[in-house]
């Protein structure tokens, strides 16, 4: 008797024990539909977003952006038409947004150095520190001193000016320039020694007649002893915006 109910105890503990692991060990249903992967593209969407910010350096860059928006846009397509298995739906969201931003950001910034910024390499002057004096008539030393150093190929100077309307609108080589669009649009036919610069492009530049601000940069040169009608100021321009 005693032998019967120990073997009945041993298998009630054997079916005890393997139905422990067996519930353990079975993968449920659920537990399948659970797990989502990350597709390559989401990864790569992402990633590409912050390496965008390195359009505010160069234009060339811009190619990460532009990846990062293609890759974005192919991982979203992925995941709404397979969202049971598929997710990162944020992630590649966030890496077209950083990527679209980025691109936009950085182009503008690079539009913003390329028309404002003063060239490296050129000191800026205006037209007020190249007048002369109303006392004595004389033109300020400081000005001469430039000049020299930029005809020494030490430095180049750059200044901001209207053009006084040529002849010629396009393929226009040489103008002057003023500062400010009235007086250079209603300019007299013999300006005073000071008023305006003759700019002289060189290197092969040529522009047209624009009624906007322009800048150019170049070789000053100073003639003190000018001939009745001519200027005192020349810039041989190697630089226009």
């Amino acid at each position: 008797m005693s032998d019967e109910t120990d073997k009945r105890k041993r298998n009630e503990f054997d079916d005890a024990l393997r139905g422990y692991y067996q519930d353990h060990d079975e993968v449920r249903p659920d537990e399948l539909t659970d797990y989502k992967s990350l597709t390559a593209e989401t990864v790569g969407s992402l990633i590409l977003g912050i390496l965008s910010i390195l359009t505010f350096i160069s234009v060339l860059f811009l190619i990460f952006p532009l990846m990062g928006m293609i890759l974005g846009i192919i991982a979203i397509r992925k995941i709404l038409n397979a969202p049971e298995v598929l997710s990162g739906l944020g992630i590649a969201s966030a890496g077209v947004a950083i990527s679209f931003i980025a691109a936009i950001s950085g182009l503008y910034y690079q539009y913003y150095i390329s028309s404002y910024e003063i060239p490296i390499g050129y000191r800026e002057i205006n037209f007020e520190f190249l007048a002369e004096d109303p006392r004595t008539g004389q033109i300020n030393p400081e000005v001469l001193l430039l000049a020299e150093s930029t005809q020494q190929n030490a430095s180049r100077i750059f200044i901001e000016g209207f053009m006084q309307p040529t002849r010629n609108i396009n393929n226009v080589t040489e103008f002057l320039i003023g500062a400010t669009p009235e007086r250079s649009k209603f300019a007299p036919p013999k300006p005073t020694k000071t008023e305006f610069i003759r700019v002289r492009l060189t290197g092969g530049l040529t522009t047209s007649y624009q009624s906007s601000l322009i800048g150019v940069g170049g070789i000053l040169r100073v003639d003190t002893t000018p001939e009745p009608g001519e200027l005192i100021y020349r810039i041989d321009a190697d630089f226009i915006r």
